[in-house]
């Protein structure tokens, strides 16, 4: 068997292989968590978009935001399986659902809402 044809024969093998495992990572299965679920992986971690906000969840309950500069501390909870978080807009715990896939984390409080897309990352004390 010639070099090519091993080549070519390699080819034919790994390309489709491959090319499922793109498609795979592209279509990320989220899953959604429970209450043990997420303080597994999520509290006592920071929740960011990588670049403008994050989120840290201390594990004593209170939240720390920075957005842009702007910080400000406010409370979470888990209460029927929804992660409840504070936000200075509002009076009440905004509830989320938490779905996630790896790092990747999408949050939304009802199945025809639109979701907040995130990350959850080891938090670092800056």
């Amino acid at each position: 068997m010639s070099c090519r044809t091993s080549q070519i024969l390699a080819l034919t093998i790994l390309l489709p292989v491959t090319v499922c495992g793109w498609t795979a990572r592209a279509e990320e299965t989220f899953k959604l968590l429970g209450e043990k679920e997420i303080r597994a992986r999520v509290i006592g971690k920071n929740i960011t978009d990588g670049s403008h906000w994050v989120i840290y969840l201390r594990p004593d309950g209170v939240l720390i935001s920075g957005e842009q500069g702007q910080k400000w501390t406010g409370a979470w909870k888990i209460r029927n399986n929804k992660l409840c978080m504070s936000n200075p807009n509002l009076e009440a715990l905004d509830c989320n659902e938490v779905w996630m896939s790896g790092a990747n984390i999408r949050m939304r409080a009802n199945k025809d809402q639109e979701t907040l897309d995130a990350t959850v990352e080891k938090h670092s004390a800056n």
